[in-house]
């Protein structure tokens, strides 16, 4: 990665199946990938496939307990690592539904209902206990 990157999104670390397919023919399988890292925006992924920044990929990314995203890829810089490469890509979702659907993996709210009572950050419900 350049110094000169500009990230709009931050990368989450996850673990969930990558396919690369056939930019010319999407129903042809090019690679299972191993995912590094993931964001709105962008992705990391090891792969076998010799890849050179500027190439166009299609992709899959399965979102566990979720479904499917897929949309197109570009290369924008790759790393060799033993006979492997490490690939970071930017990225465009085919569909506004599997980009709400991939926002909401990488930002869970953990707060569940509370966020509508409590919406500030780091805000603690007031001590009721007397």
């Amino acid at each position: 990665m350049s110094g000169s990157e500009k990230r709009k999104h931050p990368r989450h670390k996850k673990d969930a199946p990558l396919i690369l397919l056939e930019k010319s023919n999407v129903s042809v399988l090019r690679d299972g990938a191993i995912l590094r890292d993931v964001s709105l925006g962008g992705l990391a992924f090891e792969t076998s496939l010799d890849m050179v920044p500027g190439e166009v990929f299609e992709f899959a990314l399965y979102v566990p307990t979720r479904g499917w995203v897929d949309g197109k890829g570009t290369i924008c810089w790759v790393k060799t690592d033993g006979k492997n490469l490490i690939c970071g890509a930017s990225i465009e979702v085919r569909e506004w539904d599997q980009q709400r659907l991939l926002g909401k993996w990488l930002s869970p709210s953990d707060r569940g209902v509370l966020k509508f009572f409590f919406p500030g950050k780091g805000v603690k419900p007031p001590d009721v206990s007397s």
